[in-house]
């Protein structure tokens, strides 16, 4: 429809667009005419109030005077402020206003000023107002003379003359402007007619125009008909051989369902010829079933009409065929008028088409078995075998019967040496030929898994504590004489069983498989090749199993950012009788001390002493001082202003034993722009002698960059000056166990005098850790301790620049 009155839309709406430009010009021009009106009355009561002034001298007169004249001075101030570059439209609305002019014309007038002030008349007549303003000011001079001649005159001669003469000038002025304001409105008017006469035309040949574009569109849809009368025919004939050619089976039927017409590719799936189907009905030539329910299928019924359905075909020679039926209704044009109900008589017939869905079919089943089975072996794949555990858990829950008896975890001992010895092809054969052997233990109820890797995992079902013993020693005893020849290799390996009882279990999946696990490492830890059957009161289990579980929750926090950091400060200690801290004269750097924290969702944080084993275990520090690093350098790059001079961040054994550590603490410090200064990087006794070399260089590599380093820890493990004077340490931090008991332990206490005696004599300052009363404090001024650490000073609160730190007064 748009097609075929898109012209005349267009010359209506262009008609329409030059009505309306037409209006607002007219409009502007008849504001600037009665502007111009309001200008000249302004203008002459000005000059007569002025005259009258000069006569009587009376200042009410001259007030009068200088309200007249502000009107055509407002409308000066708007023609200025449009004339300047960019224009100044505020201003010159608010001058109009002021000047005047109704706040309804202000927008046109402005609009106007803007699109013609260089063209044609309005360029001249704009001229005329810009002379007529040169006049104006003029007058407005000759006002404020005469003003102070008759203010400061005594009324002689003199004052008589020159006020004449002002009076005289006034009525040069007033003769001068009176032509101006004639020749503005002549121009206008001049203006306003050309316009009308201008818009005429126009209008006039839009008018013609949509004449001349109506007989040619209406002789272009007659041709246009005749043309698509012809393409109909061709069509119809490009239709059939289209039919008989595509690959999809095609049936025509009447409106009672009996068969006119179908195309080759359905004879080939009905498995019968043309001949035998035409004016038969549908039903009887192509037996649809509903599939799975096997039922009659009507696909011409009102609800399958243009709904893809899913259904089988039955042949004559009994042969299936899954296949894709979509049905379409031919109504004509009565049929369309009177709405669709059913198969009405203005249904024309029905066309149906059905597409062999074989193949699909079963490429399906192919992936749906792939989503459950390992390629490699053919045993039930690890997403699969969960899914069974969970159902068979949560039976069991329920108290059901088929729920499993136990889980085998599976794991082959030695297994990465033939992998690395003679490849992964040979790895992979062994697989295969170890999961026979599995399989020709298990049972046919129970499931037997590859979860990846080496890795296996059976569920049992119906099995009594002897049965489950019975089975996992039979599973591991299968490889007993298993000898695998690869090129003329013979290869051995033997398997580690886990078992976990879950007869009365109530845990998650995942809490059954690490359970398993962990029993399946204790066999390996315990000689391999054996079987451990899960016992929580196995101390040694329970330990490992909740190092497992805070590993696999360090690695999700890793993941997630599950970390925080939390800041502690660090402040000089006063000694008696001395200053404090807080003293202006002699304020130290403001020292803190930036402590790890985990932030699980929906938990309190969690200390580090209880994930850090772990996170040593499973070689996770590393990552995590990463974490840290990049965190605090990001988050000072940041801050504008920053509470703390010198930041101390703990660095595990690990990561200083680690060369590319090294690195990328660098790359961090010239990406985040941080300066080393900045930074005091905590390393404990006992990492620095393991790691002394190591350590060492790492400590120098980042000195030479401006980093500090501080000793932590001290006095716990090995302290002698023999490595101390090879590691460029500028701070000893004070063992806690030692500050703790410093008022009731004299050991405790000369252990603390001697260790900073001893980092005074190496040049390095102290810092005591732990200290948690006033009295502490106070001891610790009377050895010489430098600096203090500990909940008396300030507990560790989340760190942010923006973060307050409560902070004891310093003695």
């Amino acid at each position: 429809m748009i097609l075929v009155i898109w012209p005349f839309l267009a010359v209506i709406l262009v008609v329409v667009a030059l009505a309306m430009s037409s209006i607002e010009v007219m409009s502007s021009v008849r504001a600037y005419i009665g502007g111009e009106s309001t200008w000249s009355k302004a203008q002459k009561d000005a000059v007569f109030l002025l005259d009258l002034y000069a006569s009587t001298a009376d200042e009410k007169d001259f007030s009068q005077y200088l309200a007249a004249i502000g009107g055509p001075q407002s409308l000066h101030r708007a023609r200025v402020a449009l004339e300047r570059v960019p224009p100044d439209t505020a201003a010159a609305r608010d001058a109009l206003i002021a000047g005047g002019m109704h706040s309804a014309d202000v927008a046109d007038m402005i609009q106007a000023f803007r699109t013609f002030r260089h063209v044609g008349y309005f360029r001249e007549a704009i001229d005329y107002w810009a002379r007529a303003d040169v006049e104006l000011a003029r007058l407005d001079r000759v006002a404020q003379a005469l003003h102070a001649q008759l203010k400061d005159s005594a009324g002689g001669a003199a004052a008589h003359g020159s006020v004449d003469a002002l009076r005289r000038q006034i009525r040069d002025i007033n003769a001068a402007i009176t032509p101006l304001s004639l020749g503005f409105s002549a121009v206008l008017g001049q203006a306003f007619r050309k316009t009308a006469s201008l818009l005429l035309t126009v209008d006039l040949g839009a008018a013609l125009a949509l004449l001349l574009l109506c007989g040619v569109h209406v002789r272009r849809l007659v041709r246009q008909r005749g043309r698509m009368e012809a393409a109909l025919t061709q069509s119809e004939a490009r239709a059939k051989a289209t039919l008989g050619s595509i690959g999809e089976a095609v049936i025509a039927t009447g409106p009672s369902g009996i068969i006119e017409f179908i195309n080759p590719a359905a004879e080939r799936i009905a498995g019968q010829p043309a001949a035998a189907c035409l004016g038969r009905p549908l039903a009887d030539a192509f037996r649809l079933l509903h599939e799975p329910a096997r039922a009659p299928a009507d696909p011409l019924a009102q609800a399958q009409i243009g709904q893809p359905a899913d259904m089988l075909l039955q042949r004559s020679d009994g042969e299936e065929i899954y296949v894709q039926a979509v049905s379409s209704r031919i109504s004509a044009p009565a049929a369309h008028a009177a709405g669709d109900a059913g198969r009405a008589s203005g249904d024309m017939g029905f066309v149906l088409i059905l597409r062999n869905m074989t193949r699909e079919h079963e490429y399906i089943e192919s992936l749906a078995w792939q989503a459950t089975h390992d390629a490699l072996t053919g045993l039930v794949n690890r997403a699969e075998f969960e899914r069974r555990l969970a159902v068979s858990l949560a039976g069991g829950a329920r108290g059901r019967e088929d729920a499993a008896s136990a889980l085998l975890f599976l794991d082959l001992d030695r297994f990465k040496v033939v992998n690395d010895t003679c490849g992964h092809a040979a790895g992979d054969a062994m697989l295969r030929e170890v999961a026979a052997r599995f399989e020709r233990c298990i049972l046919g109820g129970d499931t037997l898994a590859r979860l990846g890797g080496d890795e296996f995992a059976v569920l049992l079902y119906g099995y009594d504590t002897a049965g489950i013993e019975a089975l996992a020693e039979q599973v591991r005893a299968c490889l007993n004489d298993f000898v695998f020849n690869w090129e003329a290799q013979p290869l051995a390996t033997s398997v580690s069983v886990g078992v976990v009882d879950l007869r009365d279990a109530r845990m998650s999946v995942e809490e059954a498989l690490r359970l398993a696990d962990v029993s399946c490492y204790m066999a390996k830890e315990r000689g391999r090749d054996r079987v451990q059957v899960a016992d929580l009161r196995d101390h040694e289990l329970a330990r490992h199993a909740s190092e497992v579980s805070w590993g696999r929750r360090l690695k999700k926090a890793l993941e997630h950012e599950h970390f925080c950091l939390y800041a502690q400060p660090i402040v000089p200690v006063a000694p008696p009788g001395g200053r404090g801290a807080g003293d202006d004269e002699t304020r130290e750097p403001r020292r803190a001390e930036l402590l790890l924290r985990m932030q699980e969702p929906g938990s309190a944080a969690i200390a580090p002493n209880l994930f850090v084993p772990a996170a040593e275990r499973y070689g996770l520090m590393t990552a995590i001082d990463r974490w840290v690093v990049r965190t605090a350098l990001d988050a000072l790059s940041g801050a504008r202003h920053r509470l703390f001079d010198v930041y101390a961040i703990n660095l595990s054994g690990a990561s200083v034993g680690d060369e590319r550590f090294l690195g990328f603490v660098c790359e961090q410090f010239a990406r985040t722009g941080v300066s080393p200064g900045l930074i005091c990087f905590e390393i404990t006794e006992t990492a620095a002698i393991a790691n002394l070399a190591s350590a060492a260089r790492f400590m120098r590599e980042l000195k030479a960059l401006g980093c500090r380093f501080a000793l932590d820890d001290f006095g716990a493990g090995m302290s002698s000056f023999g490595y101390l004077k090879h590691l460029p340490v500028e701070y000893l931090k004070i063992d806690g166990s030692f500050v703790m008991d410093i008022l009731n332990d004299p050991v405790s206490r000369d252990m603390v005098a001697a260790i900073n005696e001893m980092g005074h004599s190496m040049k390095c300052r102290t810092i005591a850790e732990y200290v948690e009363s006033d009295g502490i404090l106070r001891v610790l001024g009377e050895l010489g301790v430098d600096y203090a650490q500990g909940f008396h000073i300030g507990r560790p609160v989340p760190w942010t620049e923006q973060a307050a730190f409560p902070m004891a007064a310093q003695a």
